[in-house]
């Protein structure tokens, strides 16, 4: 259900910029506006194939998709 609607989030985000140009920059995994990061280009090459449509992450699915490519571990902000 969550994939969904990120999808949908994503898509509403890419149709609005579109059409106009007040939308801030947001994730192209879960579609969360985001703030910026630095990440070594190493490690950002091993991350961004994972990215359908575009090259902008949030911290959060930054730190998922090094997850998975098997990263070392990355400091995440968690809700109790």
């Amino acid at each position: 259900m969550m994939r969904l609607f990120y999808f949908l989030r994503i898509q509403y985000k890419l149709l609005k910029r579109r059409y106009s140009t007040s939308v801030a920059s947001f994730c192209k995994r879960c579609g969360r506006d985001i703030h910026d990061f630095v990440v070594d280009d190493k490690v950002w090459e091993k991350v961004e194939k994972h990215i359908k449509y575009g090259h902008t992450l949030c911290y959060d699915c930054f730190c998922e998709l090094c997850l998975k490519e098997d990263l070392p571990s990355v400091w995440k902000l968690e809700k109790d």
